[in-house]
């Protein structure tokens, strides 16, 4: 298994768009801290690590092209069938694709991190990274930006398993990554509709486009550990707290692994 592993990092690793994708997230995390400079001076450098400037949806971004391609170009270029020769169930292929791409996930928080601090840094008001910070119930810049780089992970769970959900299903590189974008993205659009429906339905709160809502707790989460309040104006919003949503989001991408894990067991996988 440990060499299979190696096999699916270094075969990502070797691609010029895997490079080209990360250079983009730190490119990206310079040139909005940097717009965020224009727009207003005032900002705050260390309020703007915590939140990671903002641009974890880009990291995502990376991370579901990375998916995509992982499964998808198997079957477009015919090297399935290579991997399906060698002493490997389809089980474990499977596995290891989705532990390497969430083991992607975790390099890319890193970069995300570093390139948002410095970032910050550059460009925008200086203040301290280790004091507590009074919009974060007293946590400081590094605590937070720890928090929200692992709740960006906890979502990458869920956008991992669906787009090789996707890839499995589809076979079609193109199209695997293009409903991976829209997943991604089409959560803001479904939210409208679905918080008028979830006040008459409450049971549709543990939609996925509604747990995908989860950074949106962060700081009720925080407050919460706090002790100052037990259910706030976030989760009333969203009916979940952060907790039931980070369980959600863990059972629904453990049912969907399963099911892409049983489709990609039975289907005739080395014909394409």
């Amino acid at each position: 298994m440990g060499s299979l592993l190696v096999n699916e990092w270094l075969k990502l690793a070797k691609k010029k768009s895997t490079i080209f994708l990360f250079l983009f997230l730190i490119v990206a995390t310079f040139g909005i801290t940097y717009l965020m400079k224009l727009a207003q001076a005032s900002v705050d450098g260390p309020q703007s690590f915590a939140e990671l400037s903002g641009v974890s949806s880009f990291l995502n971004l990376v991370i579901v092209i990375l998916a995509a391609s992982t499964v998808a170009e198997e079957f477009s270029k015919g090297t399935i069938k290579f991997l399906l020769i060698r002493p490997f169930t389809r089980s474990q292929i499977l596995f290891s694709k989705w532990l390497v791409c969430m083991a992607y996930g975790l390099v890319g928080t890193i970069i995300l991190g570093i390139s948002s601090f410095f970032a910050s840094i550059i460009f925008l008001k200086q203040g301290s990274y280790t004091a507590s910070m009074t919009s974060f119930g007293g946590w400081n810049a590094i605590e937070v930006a720890l928090l929200y780089g692992a709740t960006n992970l906890l979502m990458l769970v869920f956008y991992v398993s669906i787009t090789l959900f996707i890839s499995a299903v589809i076979r079609s590189q193109a199209l695997a990554v293009g409903l991976g974008i829209g997943v991604l993205f089409g959560s803001s659009m479904m939210n409208a509709l679905l918080f008028i429906i979830m006040a008459k339905h409450s049971w549709l709160r543990w939609n996925p486009f509604n747990l995908l809502n989860i950074r949106e707790l962060i700081l009720d989460f925080i407050q919460m550990l706090g002790g100052t309040k037990s259910w706030t104006s976030a989760s009333d919003m969203y009916l979940l707290t952060y907790w039931q949503m980070g369980i959600g989001i863990l059972v629904i991408s453990a049912i969907i692994y399963f099911i892409t894990n049983w489709l990609f067991t039975k289907r005739d996988v080395a014909l394409n």
